[in-house]
């Protein structure tokens, strides 16, 4: 008996039988951009933090708090992105995250205490962990099973440009702006 999925075409009308990566480079590379943005926003307040200290007078163990919160964020939605996948759908909660990371990106720049920070870090790292797993079931959905690899390449590429991005970014912005542009800008 001959598998179903093998001789008719996907549910959604796309045969990804003889499709090649380079017929869906775009949307990888859309997924790939969002994935960059996604992760840049969280580790951009590392270079941040001595000019951060400044501005709120906090200590070290203050700043190191602010990660904690945002660690915390991302922990809880990762492990109910699911959930929140199943109602929505991959493709929503996509938007989802990256909407409410672009707005806790910027309300984090007008905060004004520790307090309010903290929040706006536990927000920007909910809307980090929603992410991942939509991002990645899109991707494998969009790409057939032998390309996987590539595809997947392709995106993990993100974190790594975003770790050597988003420092030299942050340092460039502060050169004639307040730590406070940077997060606004990576927000638009």
């Amino acid at each position: 008996m001959k598998d179903k999925n093998l001789i008719e075409p996907e549910p959604d009308g796309f045969d990804r039988k003889g499709a090649n990566l380079s017929t869906q480079i775009g949307p990888v590379l859309l997924l790939t951009a969002i994935f960059f943005l996604n992760f840049s926003a969280r580790v951009v307040y590392a270079p941040l933090m001595p000019e951060i200290e400044a501005d709120l007078n906090i200590t070290h163990a203050d700043a190191g708090s602010m990660f904690f919160y945002l660690s915390i964020g991302y922990f809880i939605t990762l492990l109910g992105s699911g959930w929140v996948a199943a109602s929505l759908n991959h493709r929503r909660t996509i938007i989802l995250s990256s909407v409410v990371l672009g707005l806790a990106l910027f309300f984090t720049a007008f905060s004004g205490g520790l307090k309010t920070i903290r929040f706006t870090l536990l927000l920007l790292g909910a809307a980090a962990g929603l992410y991942l797993p939509s991002g990645i079931a899109t991707l494998t959905a969009l790409i057939h099973e032998r390309h996987w690899g590539k595809a997947l390449a392709v995106h993990e590429l993100a974190p790594n440009l975003g770790f050597i991005i988003a420092p030299l970014l942050s340092e460039l912005i502060m050169i004639w702006f307040s730590w406070r542009n940077v997060p606004v800008m990576l927000g638009v």
